[in-house]
């Protein structure tokens, strides 16, 4: 039986844990065959919340919500359905394209060449695609940001490359607000772009790059 968190300190503990376990589901779904899609998001989300707020996990939200200290305005609940299977549909195009396109190349590759550098590119831009999207449409009640980064690091796995921590504290925080509201205001995705390629190479400095199998995405 699952008790409830007895303050907002014991449930910021369990959220942290469920975000480990959550990192751990990604890690081992990038390496199946299984299908990436907005199923897969929502699969994530109640990994997170399960044991934390049950009533919310991997639940569409039922209310509207306000980004503090922003001035985006989120989609109204009731269009968050709608919003999300238009967002499946791009989701499975861009996914199918990138895996015909990119299919063992980043696993597999000798040396670097074009065909590298454009398959990375390709797998980042997708990441930072998907990224975005979940914390624009904002589709759970919290935990959006979370989501969207553990489901950028799903795609960047699936692929051939490692998962990264976007940091999103303290001095790091503004860079990565300004990162999406930058796509919001004039669809520039740059920005969270630099900072997911700044992740990659912090994750790589100083060890042997390690590949996950390429998995049917």
């Amino acid at each position: 039986m699952i008790t409830r968190p007895k303050d907002n300190k014991d449930l910021e503990k369990r959220a942290a844990i469920g975000v480990i376990r959550a990192a751990r589901f990604v890690r081992r779904y990038a390496k199946s065959n299984k299908v990436i899609d907005v199923s897969t998001i929502r699969l994530v989300h109640k990994e997170i919340w399960r044991d934390v707020w049950p009533e919310i996990a991997g639940e569409y939200r039922i209310e509207n919500l306000e980004i503090s200290g922003s001035s985006l305005q989120l989609p109204h609940f009731k269009d968050v359905p709608k919003l999300m299977e238009k967002m499946d549909i791009e989701f499975a195009k861009k996914i199918s394209k990138t895996g015909d396109e990119c299919r063992g190349v980043i696993a597999d590759f000798g040396e670097i060449n074009d065909e590298l550098i454009n398959c990375i590119d390709k797998v980042v831009s997708l990441s930072t695609w998907v990224h975005h999207k979940i914390t624009f449409i904002h589709p759970f009640r919290e935990g959006n940001g979370r989501t969207a980064r553990l489901i950028a690091n799903l795609i960047l796995e699936r692929y051939g490359l490692v998962g990264i921590s976007v940091k999103v504290e303290r001095e790091n925080k503004d860079a990565y607000i300004q990162a999406l509201s930058q796509i919001d205001k004039m669809a520039d995705y740059e920005p969270l772009k630099n900072l997911i390629y700044k992740g990659l190479a912090e994750r790589y400095e100083g060890v042997a790059m390690k590949y996950y199998p390429f998995a049917k995405g």
